[in-house]
């Protein structure tokens, strides 16, 4: 099976959302492109905001690859999970507009609040509770009632999982980036001026306390560590590919029993 994985060029155009609107790493799309090769199939990774692509560029490129699935996030990165822009506008164009032959599945902090009214909104196929880094490979291979967090309608209606998909975080391994163009890549910051490569990573997830203002229930909940030396090897890999400023995107970095050997590598 192919699996087209695309972050779209976000437009805050007319938006009510606060956060940074630079391109940032789309690490859960990077995460499930190596897990879908893992399990056999064929990804396509396209990154439209940072590469400055049209949907019709972008349509081009599927066209001659067609793909069994399409991915599209509602939010800009993992980075923004817990405080995306409340509307679907930019997502619910690039399905209508890359969509056709695919089945469209939306996976983001909306599908995971309100799956229902996210089929509908962006007439997609199947709609991802939680974190899709594990589960959207299950797409292929296993029935739709047993993946976690999977909901989709069909000829029979609204099919709604009440579970949520929480990834394994041990078992994320080492990002190569092979596929990604770090090169393109410069926000840093803005507490830091001047010019430089920069990224995100990603070494824990979740926080272990549960502050009544935080949005934390639904995704990126349980406090886990991924594999340090797994981490330091994605360093070296950026390292290496010119990137002199990371940027981690724990929720509470500092806080695992681990975080001291992460920094002494």
């Amino acid at each position: 099976m192919k699996f087209a994985l695309v972050n779209p060029a976000w437009s805050f155009e007319g938006s009510t959302y606060f956060g940074c609107q630079e391109p940032h790493y789309p690490l859960e799309l990077l995460f499930a492109f190596d897990k879908i090769k893992q399990g056999g199939h064929e990804p396509i990774l396209i990154d439209a905001q940072v590469e400055k692509l049209t949907t019709a560029q972008v349509r081009q490129r599927l066209d001659e690859f067609h793909p069994n699935f399409l991915v599209i996030p509602t939010a800009p990165s993992y980075l923004f999970w817990r405080c995306p822009p409340p509307e679907l506008r930019v997502p619910r164009q690039w399905f209508a507009e890359l969509g056709d032959g695919a089945v469209k599945v939306a996976i983001g902090p909306h599908p995971s609040a309100t799956p229902a009214a996210t089929l509908r909104k962006l007439n997609c196929d199947v709609a991802m509770r939680g974190e899709p880094d594990e589960t959207l490979v299950q797409l292929a291979s296993r029935p739709w009632t047993e993946i976690d967090g999977c909901c989709w309608k069909d000829e029979n209606g609204e099919h709604l999982s009440p579970s949520l998909a929480v990834a394994d975080m041990r078992s994320l391994g080492t990002l190569s980036f092979e596929n990604y163009n770090v090169e393109a890549h410069e926000h840093r910051h803005h507490v830091f001026s001047g010019a430089g490569r920069g990224a995100e990573l990603e070494f824990a997830r979740g926080c272990p306390w549960s502050c009544t203002f935080c949005n934390k229930t639904l995704f990126r909940n349980k406090f886990r560590e991924r594999d340090v030396d797994a981490v330091l090897a994605e360093v070296d890999n950026l390292v290496a590919r010119g990137v002199n400023y990371i940027y981690w995107i724990d929720e509470i970095f500092g806080v695992g029993k681990n975080v001291r050997r992460l920094l002494e590598g």
